[in-house]
């Protein structure tokens, strides 16, 4: 029994490695709109969007930090 839970707790964690997020991107400097869907890479686990003034982007992150200009989330597409 014991064999078992621990081959299910392994097998949820190696799954959950494989498992990448997919944000929002701007698709070069000219995209004002930034809905370009990215499947970020690996590592990457924060959608960061930074808009201040005219200033608008989209990106996927390995750190994010919040500030007034600046939004950060873990989900698909947020």
């Amino acid at each position: 029994m014991k064999v078992m839970l621990i081959s299910m707790v392994l097998l949820l964690l190696c799954s959950a490695q494989v498992l990448t997020l997919k944000c929002y991107t701007c698709d070069g400097e000219n995209d004002k709109i930034c809905k370009t869907e990215t499947v970020c890479p690996p590592l990457k686990d924060y959608c960061r969007t930074y808009q201040k003034g005219d200033v608008f982007s989209r990106s996927c992150e390995s750190l994010c930090a919040e500030d007034y200009f600046t939004t950060c989330c873990t989900t698909d597409l947020c």
